[in-house]
């Protein structure tokens, strides 16, 4: 029998293959966190602190959800 174990934050999580599900959620936040980064780089609608602000939290977005994507469920197979 087969039982199915998940590891995050740990040593093991990081060393094995990331999940396809956590490289889609990765790669679908980047791609909106762009675009909607470009529209408020080229929009008259915001100051530009506010831009500068926006912007800089969006990146920061994707660095948080990349962190998690390498760290979230790892499956490992384990004989019992």
């Amino acid at each position: 029998m087969r039982q199915k174990t998940y590891h995050a934050f740990t040593k093991r999580a990081i060393l094995n293959r990331t999940p396809n599900w956590a490289k889609n959620m990765f790669r679908i936040t980047f791609i909106l966190t762009s675009a909607i980064t470009i529209f408020i780089a080229g929009t008259n609608l915001f100051s530009e602190e506010i831009k500068y602000e926006s912007m800089l939290g969006l990146k920061a977005l994707d660095a948080v959800v990349y962190g998690l994507s390498k760290m979230f469920g790892v499956e490992i197979k384990e004989e019992q």
